[in-house]
């Protein structure tokens, strides 16, 4: 006679035998290039998300269309936020690159074009309006390719199905800040959830300034390395500097521990 306790066991091991769907992730540092879709704010947080409107294809994954993927701070971000306004959305053409952190993708925005949601849709007309059309289209691209700001690459790649917004984007471009940190020594340390560096030479302190450390495949490594060896660690970095909402980011590119000779360091 089977009880219900035989069959409650029964189906525990059935499930247990299921296989797991694995969650896709994309490699560190392909490149997201020129992908449509919505960047949105996370409820009670100042987290935002960029979701697709078509799926990204890897040479190693497929990334479904509208899976969200988390946008790390960064100056490009902090244009696309302002953008959105207090509607805490914005459709836009993004180019990123992706990094990936215990099991979980990120987004580093570096380019992007906002998306009219009204594209205009004329009627057709003669084939001789309709080449004269052509020709003064033609004409106005090559004095836009000349004008814009945006560089001619990208703007071959954004003749699509929608309108980019170009006239809002002039408004709210410029210059982002980011720079490189190149071979600087200090120390990887840790407030809370926060991890970040803070540089510092051999016996002089000669930068007061902490930089958060973005979530990496680097930053990852590092931190195995440092649970290895416990202690106080020094280390020689090099990354990419940005700045969101007056804040320093790091996006580490390398460390190398480095080591005293035990004279005159701190």
């Amino acid at each position: 006679m089977i009880t219900l306790k035989k069959i409650i066991l029964l189906l525990a091991c059935v499930s247990l035998a299921l296989p797991v769907s694995a969650k896709t992730i994309v490699e560190e540092g392909f490149i997201v290039d020129g992908v449509e879709g919505l960047v949105r704010k996370v409820e009670k947080a100042d987290v935002w998300n960029f979701v697709p409107a078509t799926k990204i294809t890897t040479p190693k994954a497929t990334l479904p269309a509208n899976d969200p993927i988390s946008l790390l701070p960064c100056s490009t971000l902090e244009q696309i936020t302002s953008l959105a306004g207090d509607n805490n959305e914005v459709r836009i053409r993004l180019w990123a690159m992706f990094t990936e952190y215990d099991r979980n993708n990120y987004l580093l925005s570096v380019y992007f074009l906002p998306i009219s949601s009204d594209a205009e849709v004329k009627p057709a007309k003669s084939d001789e309006s309709t080449g004269k059309k052509e020709a003064n289209v033609k004409a106005n691209e090559a004095k836009d390719e000349e004008d814009s700001i945006i560089p001619t690459d990208i703007l071959k790649q954004i003749k699509s199905t929608k309108t980019p917004d170009l006239e809002k984007f002039q408004r709210i471009a410029k210059v982002t800040g980011d720079s490189n940190l190149i071979g600087r020594a200090g120390y990887l340390k840790k407030e809370g959830k926060v991890r970040y560096f803070q540089p510092n030479a051999f016996g002089y302190k000669v930068d007061t300034s902490k930089y958060i450390l973005l979530p990496c495949g680097t930053l990852e490594s590092s931190e195995k390395k440092m649970d290895k060896s416990p202690g106080r660690q020094r280390y020689e970095v090099s990354g990419l500097v940005t700045v969101y909402k007056g804040r320093q980011y790091l996006l580490l590119r390398r460390t190398v521990r480095t080591y005293s000779n035990g004279n005159f360091t701190n």
